[in-house]
């Protein structure tokens, strides 16, 4: 694998591409005019030796060990990676994603999945006119099914029923001596 080989652990387009407009105005905003590798490691969300390569063509002056950028030139180097084809393609990329969530959202939420198809006769039910298999009793409701979906129906047009007769629903289930 030569060096330009694809690492397949690492991701296409770095993660703090899509930050770096927000990176450049917090940089902006600090009070003095170098910036170590530690700062650009904690506003980039970056490990130590990523920070160390992308300060590496910016680094001016060397304190013990550890290298400084002049904070404009740094920021401008960012500016040219921003404007890149790798950053102008993961903004656009995160602003799809984005989009197509919110709308895949707005639809689940607008059109939610019906499990049970509701016929006419079941939103019209009644406590009297439950299906076969919907028994009311003193305190107790049994619903026998052959199936899921018959349960599902079965239990939708019970539902139906309380909603358009609770007064029914009350009579029929409410234990002896408890007057509702």
């Amino acid at each position: 694998m030569g060096p330009l080989s694809r690492n397949p652990k690492m991701p296409d387009k770095p993660t703090w591409y899509g930050r770096l407009p927000t990176v450049i105005e917090q940089l902006q905003a600090l009070p003095y005019p170098w910036v170590d590798r530690a700062t650009l490691e904690n506003l980039l969300g970056v490990r130590r030796r990523r920070a160390q390569q992308i300060l590496a063509p910016c680094l001016t002056h060397t304190i013990g060990a550890s290298g400084v950028a002049d904070r404009a030139q740094l920021i401008a180097h960012l500016e040219q990676l921003a404007a890149g084809d790798t950053a102008r393609y993961e903004q656009q990329r995160r602003r799809k994603l984005a989009e197509t969530l919110t709308a895949l959202h707005q639809r689940a939420v607008q059109s939610p999945q019906v499990w049970v198809e509701a016929p006419a006769e079941v939103v019209n039910a009644t406590i009297a006119g439950l299906p076969e298999g919907v028994v009311l009793g003193e305190g107790e409701i049994r619903v026998r099914f052959a199936n899921p979906q018959q349960a599902l129906e079965r239990l939708l047009a019970l539902a139906m029923a309380i909603g358009n007769d609770y007064e029914a629903f009350q009579r029929v289930t409410a234990p002896p001596g408890n007057d509702r």
